[in-house]
């Protein structure tokens, strides 16, 4: 399983897309195999998904992320996680143990069939949205 943590130095990235650099993690039963540090090449958001999608990425863990490309991601089946701080080590470790706290995980492999299941996602994505404004305010 690959990993990608959204990272401004060492810590999670309170922008996934505009971000410094993703750190990319193999996963292998629960221990990290294999970590890179892959520098932010400044795509756009389509392009970085599809960059993602050629990577093989399973899943996205960032502080923030805007909602046309969490979509993009979840359509492609790769789990956004968001609204996480910490060290991009100690949040993909905590990730991996299930013991992650405060992260809103916005899709599963999404596939938007309705309303109903969009409104769920826009309503994550206004929590999220609301945490991070309370937090820096």
């Amino acid at each position: 399983m690959i990993i990608i943590v959204a990272c401004e130095g060492l810590g999670v990235s309170p922008h996934a897309v505009h971000c410094a650099s993703f750190m990319c993690y193999t996963v292998e039963r629960g221990i990290i195999a294999d970590c890179r540090n892959l520098p932010n090449p400044g795509l756009s958001a389509e392009d970085t998904a599809q960059m993602f999608i050629d990577l093989g990425v399973s899943t996205i863990i960032t502080g923030g992320i805007d909602y046309d490309f969490a979509n993009m991601l979840c359509h492609a089946g790769i789990e956004v996680v968001a609204g996480v701080e910490g060290s991009a080590r100690e949040v993909l470790e905590a990730y991996i143990n299930h013991t992650l706290i405060g992260a809103d995980e916005l899709c599963h492999t999404l596939a938007f069939n309705n309303d109903e299941e969009e409104a769920e996602v826009d309503d994550a994505f206004a929590k999220l949205e609301a945490n991070f404004f309370t937090a820096n305010a």
